[in-house]
Parts: C-alpha cells; sequence; structure tokens
C-alpha cells in the first residue's frame, strides 16, 4: 500500500499528529473493531444487527491506514466504526454542514468518536485534500441530493479520492426516480447519475435489502424495515498510474 502525507492543514485541525498512512495491523483491523464496546453509545449498538457493520466494510474492503470519508455523518455512528478499522495510521474526515453538526461535535469534542485519534471534523467535502481519500463513504445521504447539484458533487468526490479509489453508496430503496418526500432513491437512478460523471460500477450487494419493506416513508424509526442499496463504484483511474509518494 503506498503512503501519502496530509497536508499540514489538516494535522493542525486534528487533535493529533497524523502524518503518514498505509502500514498495515497485524491480524486484521476488523478484528480491533469491538462493537460491543461498553463505552460505545447504546443507541449504536442498537443498530449493528440491521445495518451490519462489519460485513459491509469488509465487503467494501477498507484496510488499516485508509484515509476515509463519512459524508454527512449524522451523530457519528459510522465514523467511530471507520476510525477504529483503519486504525492510528488511518484517517477519517467526519464531514457535516455545521447547521446538522451539533451531535457530531458533541460527540467529538466529548471523546465519544475519539476512537483511534484519527478522527476530523470537517464542514463541507471542498476542504477535502486533492487526491487524498481512499473511500468516499455515504449512507442514507445521496438522496437528499438534488438531481441539479450531482454534477457538482460528484465532481468533488473525484477530485478528492486518489485515482481508483472507492465511492460507496447506502440509501433507502424507491420503487423508481428520486423520492425527495420519503427519503428514498432507486438503485439505477444512483448507479445511472454516478457512471455518467465516469465512475466505474464495482458491484452491488443485497447485504441490506428487505424485499418486505413497503417502501413507503423514510421508517427513522423503524430502521429494521428499510430495504437498502449499498453499490460500490471505482473513481476514474486519472493518466498516470499511482506512484508511491515520498515521505
Amino acid at each position: 500500500m503506498n503512503r501519502r502525507i496530509l497536508p499540514a492543514l489538516f494535522l493542525a485541525i486534528s487533535a493529533t499528529a497524523i502524518t503518514a498512512r498505509g502500514q498495515e495491523a497485524p491480524g486484521g483491523q476488523n478484528a480491533a473493531v469491538d462493537l460491543a464496546d461498553p463505552s460505545r453509545a447504546a443507541e449504536d449498538r442498537a443498530r449493528d444487527e440491521f445495518f451490519k457493520p462489519i460485513e459491509v466494510f469488509e465487503w467494501i474492503g477498507v484496510e488499516p491506514g485508509d484515509v476515509v470519508v463519512d459524508f454527512h455523518a449524522g451523530s457519528g455512528y459510522n465514523t467511530w466504526i471507520l476510525s477504529q478499522w483503519v486504525g492510528p495510521e488511518g484517517v477519517v474526515f467526519a464531514e457535516s454542514p455545521e447547521a446538522y453538526a451539533e451531535d457530531l461535535k458533541i460527540r467529538l469534542e466529548s471523546g465519544d468518536l475519539a476512537g483511534a485519534g484519527n478522527v476530523v471534523f470537517v464542514e463541507q467535502i471542498s476542504a477535502l485534500p486533492t487526491d487524498s481519500l481512499d473511500l468516499f463513504f455515504t449512507s442514507r445521504n445521496y438522496h437528499d441530493i438534488p438531481a441539479e447539484g450531482i454534477p457538482e458533487l460528484l465532481a468533488e468526490v473525484d477530485r478528492a479520492l486518489v485515482p481508483g479509489g472507492t465511492f460507496v453508496v447506502i440509501d433507502a430503496r424507491a420503487v423508481e426516480g428520486r423520492d425527495t418526500e420519503a427519503h428514498r432513491i432507486a438503485d439505477q437512478v444512483v448507479i445511472d447519475e454516478v457512471t455518467a460523471a465516469g465512475f466505474e460500477l464495482v458491484e452491488k450487494s443485497e447485504m441490506l435489502a428487505n424485499p418486505g419493506d413497503d417502501h413507503v416513508g423514510p421508517k427513522w424509526d423503524q430502521r429494521e424495515q428499510l430495504d437498502q442499496s449499498l453499490i460500490k463504484f471505482r473513481a476514474p483511474s486519472g493518466g498516470a498510474e499511482e506512484g508511491e509518494a515520498g515521505a
């Protein structure tokens, strides 16, 4: 795995001296993610059964030392898991617009999401360093982006990802189209929009599917009933092979 140096800007705003990435921990990083950790928020632990985070992040291919972003991170459910998974040599950017970031910032400031000391809060993805991310991850947020805003979003995703980096979309399924009132979107809409921006469809998974979902409403309090998409894309590879960056 290649080593990259994060810009000094993010070293300054993070609470730790994160300087390099790409060293693998022995034994598999998922062994270090203890979902039953009693210090972890009880409401987060209650979501694990139907969100299947270990299986999902193994399927995605997250590795120790990776640099990732949790886009529109909410209260930080996935941020905590990713922080443990990538370990002290990795970085997790927890992105959230200021207007929606209160819970996330409280948890970050309290140390609840401290993890391996590798979480950096950013308000917008335009603040992410270019060609820096191995994974751009979003869960139940893509549907909120209006169709006319998708090209700008995907241009930013491509800019922030390393060439050939991974873009993963999880969302609540609609029967068809983009159902903003129900906070749902059809798989094919996501696939068509993302591939039109030059990304390659790598794989779809039915891991989070629930054919019994009636596809009505967001079901914020009935998450276990959701039929969810899980779609993996690869960013354009760029004009040159990725090379080793000198430390």
